[in-house]
């Protein structure tokens, strides 16, 4: 599927991958590594950094699954067309 670029799904991938994702690894990167593996709040930086970055993962997969669908749709009823043309409809 081609993405619009006006559209929100795109504005939101820029959003994530040119702003979300360069700061979560900035702020990271401004921890001394010695207290990367330090717990505070329940987590290390190490391990908020792992959530941060499969938060942007699971974003991404699913917009990405929400761009495809049309196209399944599309495939899906093009080949139940070709079917019932073909094929009959059932019978």
């Amino acid at each position: 599927a081609e993405l619009d670029e006006q559209s929100p799904a795109a504005f939101e991938v820029r959003k994530l991958i040119g702003e979300q994702l360069p700061e979560l690894v900035k702020g990271y990167a401004r921890v001394p590594e010695p207290l990367r593996r330090v717990e505070r709040s329940g987590l290390t930086p190490d391990q908020q950094l792992a959530q941060g970055l499969q938060v942007i993962d699971d974003e991404i997969a699913e917009m990405s699954t929400q761009l495809a669908q049309g196209d399944l749709d599309l495939l899906a009823t093009r080949g139940r067309y070709l079917q019932i043309k073909y094929q009959g409809d059932g019978e």
